[in-house]
């Protein structure tokens, strides 16, 4: 499985994460972000609709990415 960071939002409140499990064609695309006043415990995951699914332990591994950046 192939995990790449697309970006931030400059404020360090948003990690957008795309991810291709191994043989797939589609890529899955995900964020997590927080509200600018807010703290790690409010960080919120946004799955897109148009994307592939998204294995679980991408999640688990950009969730642990996301605690050391947001």
């Amino acid at each position: 499985m192939a995990i790449t960071t697309v970006g931030t939002d400059g404020d360090d409140r948003a990690i957008e994460f795309l991810v291709r499990p191994e043989g797939a064609v589609e890529e899955g695309h995900f964020a997590i972000f927080r509200e600018h006043d807010q703290d790690w415990e409010t960080a919120r995951l946004s799955i897109d609709p148009q994307s592939g699914s998204v294995p679980v332990a991408a999640v688990a591994w950009a969730v642990e990415f996301a605690r050391e950046y947001l």
